[in-house]
């Protein structure tokens, strides 16, 4: 039976639950969504019920009718509750019990894990090198360079920064000597934007080949290491709770199938061991 996969809103709300204490109504709500729990008050209704008419029934074959609801109901709900016993000690720790807590007791591992394929994953370096060269290309044949270098050249920060250094060759030697020929150096500035645009376009080529390289631009292995670093502060801040919180939001609804079907297995058991003559007698 294929199974609705987990909605990254039910993983949210999840992770917001477990920081927050839930209410009765939300209990109930929860307790009621689990198809586990409902499996399980099937088979005591049915374990109930069964001892309440074999003790009530005088007829010895309505007593062994009724025998084949209780052996199925009981043996349903043990096999049931053995099953919801595990998911419990799957994400808790049970004092006295030896290997419950599996997630919280190994969350460190488990971080590590979910590191280790997300760097093999999206971070192998062959991975990098084809996608940032294929990124750059991109931006190298969508740009036309040239037009770009003649925006820069008129933008305002250009020409702030030619003024600020017109301003500034005043002060110095070459621009003292510029004075003494009668130069005004701001008389300057519409000599060395077309100067400047005429360089930059000289240079579009050379800078579009180097963008098809990325190993020219960026370095890979740097770039990865740096990613390493970051993913091990993050990971860091993945709690023992944190880690338990999201992978019991990611598979707990899943979990509860495990109990239904230990439930109806369970109950078959019980039948056929009934059917058979293995039952113990009521």
């Amino acid at each position: 039976m294929p199974h609705r996969p987990v909605q990254d809103s039910e993983i949210q709300i999840h992770l917001a639950d477990s920081t927050q204490k839930p209410n009765f109504s939300q209990r109930i709500s929860n307790f009621v969504r689990d198809k586990g729990n409902i499996s399980l008050i099937i088979t005591f209704a049915v374990t109930t019920i069964a001892l309440t008419l074999f003790l009530l029934v005088q007829d010895v074959s309505g007593k062994q009718v009724v025998s084949y609801f209780l052996s199925g109901g009981l043996f349903g709900f043990a096999g049931g509750f053995t099953n919801w016993l595990a998911v419990v000690m799957l994400f808790t720790r049970i004092p006295g019990v030896y290997g419950s807590g599996v997630i919280p007791n190994r969350y460190r591992e488990i971080r590590a894990k979910v590191k280790e394929v997300i760097m093999e994953m999206f971070f192998d370096e062959e991975f990098l090198e084809k996608y940032l060269s294929h990124k750059l290309m991109e931006v190298a044949n969508n740009v036309d360079m040239k037009a770009k270098v003649g925006e820069i050249v008129h933008s305002k920060t250009v020409d702030r920064l030619i003024d600020e250094k017109l301003a500034s060759l005043g002060t110095t030697p070459e621009g003292q000597l510029i004075l003494k020929m009668g130069v005004d150096p701001k008389s300057l500035k519409p000599m060395i934007k077309p100067f400047l645009q005429g360089f930059g376009e000289d240079l579009a080529p050379m800078i579009k080949e180097t963008l098809s390289d990325p190993m020219q631009v960026i370095d890979v292995s740097k770039l990865r290491k740096e990613m390493e670093k970051y993913m091990n502060s993050r990971m860091e801040t993945l709690t023992e709770q944190r880690v338990t919180s999201l992978l019991e939001a990611v598979i707990r609804p899943h979990l509860g199938w495990i109990i239904v079907w230990g439930c109806v297995f369970g109950g078959l058991i019980g039948i056929i061991t009934q059917a058979v003559g293995l039952a113990p007698s009521y």
